[in-house]
Parts: structure tokens; C-alpha cells; sequence
């Protein structure tokens, strides 16, 4: 079991730092007003890299409850060599279809909101000192 464990620390830490690197990448773009509406856009839409992560980590923990499931269905069974991960070593009872966890991955529209909230304000932010240059160049300017 240490194997598994070792394994899953592994794969968590390759996501973490996946992460943290297209973190860093949208922090740059967000120079560009086109990328920041991208970004609203994905937001919005339920897509891109935000939505990705909130997925991520909700199959990392429907993992987590589906393998405490297993491993507690096999401990209910004496019969069973208790040996997780081998189809030999596991209960060969039948599992009600029923009593398996069931994943669910939920969209939430103010988490949505909360996260765009920054990307708004810099878009709103770009269009006002566009707005206020392209007022005073007009307001230079001798007519």
C-alpha cells in the first residue's frame, strides 16, 4: 500500500506544479486586454484552466472516496485476503450498485463570478485609461 500512496504523492505533486506554471503563464497575459477577456470568457462559460482545476480536484477526491470504498468493502468480507490492488487477494463478493459512491462535479456561479472578479476590474481598468489618453489627445488637438 506505501507503493500506492508514494505513487498518488507523485502524481499530486506533477499536477500542483503543472499548476502553478499556467498560473504564473495567466498571471503574464493578463498584460493584454484580449487575454483577460478570454479569461472572462472562460469563466463565464465554465471552461479553461479555473474549471480544470476545480475538476482536478474533485476526481482527486472522489479517488480518495472510492478507494476508502473499496478497501472497506473488502474488509467487510472474512473470507477475504485482504490484498488491495490484486483481483485475487480482493473480496469476491457482489457490491450493490447502489452503495458506490457517485462522483459529482458541480459548476458554481458566484465561485465563477468571485474568480473573474480581478479580470474585470483590470479590463475595466484598461478601458478607462484607453478612454481617458483618447480624450485628452482630443482635447490636444487644435481644431
Amino acid at each position: 500500500m506505501n507503493d500506492v500512496a508514494q505513487r498518488i504523492s507523485l502524481g499530486q505533486e506533477y499536477v500542483s506544479q503543472q499548476h502553478a506554471q499556467i498560473q504564473l503563464m495567466r498571471s503574464v497575459t493578463r498584460i493584454s486586454p484580449v487575454a483577460i477577456v478570454q479569461h472572462l470568457f472562460e469563466y463565464f462559460a465554465g471552461t479553461g484552466f479555473e474549471r480544470h482545476r476545480h475538476f482536478v480536484e474533485n476526481v482527486q477526491l472522489y479517488a480518495r472516496e472510492y478507494r476508502e470504498f473499496v478497501m472497506d468493502m473488502d474488509r467487510s468480507d472474512p473470507d477475504s485476503p485482504h490484498i488491495i490492488g490484486v483481483c485475487e487477494g480482493m473480496s469476491q463478493k457482489p457490491v450493490n450498485p447502489e452503495s458506490i459512491p457517485v462522483f459529482e462535479d458541480t459548476l458554481s456561479l458566484i465561485h465563477d463570478f468571485n474568480a473573474a472578479a480581478i479580470d474585470l476590474f483590470l479590463l475595466i481598468l484598461f478601458l478607462v485609461v484607453l478612454l481617458s489618453g483618447a480624450y485628452l489627445a482630443f482635447v490636444r488637438i487644435d481644431v
